[in-house]
């Protein structure tokens, strides 16, 4: 089963949600076959469900794991393999 990736950022994103949409474009490219990735701009009902408020933020299989900041390429992926990658 592929780990969800949820990827939410400001509309129109901010220097850290266009920073993350890069790296996550790069852990697509890298773990693709293994994850399914969605992202959401700006206020949506997922951003409402998980009670998010600050952007940008990485939920991990239901679980909020990044918040406020644009993660480098090892928290990123060090987050994936904490969640079963």
């Amino acid at each position: 089963m592929k780990i969800s990736v949820e990827v939410f950022v400001s509309q129109p994103s901010c220097s850290g949600g266009r920073m993350l949409k890069k790296r996550i474009k790069k852990i697509e490219e890298k773990y693709g076959d293994k994850i399914e990735i969605e992202t959401h701009e700006g206020t949506d009902e997922k951003t409402k469900e998980y009670g998010i408020d600050v952007s940008p933020a990485i939920v991990i299989d239901k679980d909020i794991r990044i918040l406020g900041l644009a993660p480098s390429m090892e928290t990123l992926e060090n987050a994936l393999k904490e969640a079963g990658l």
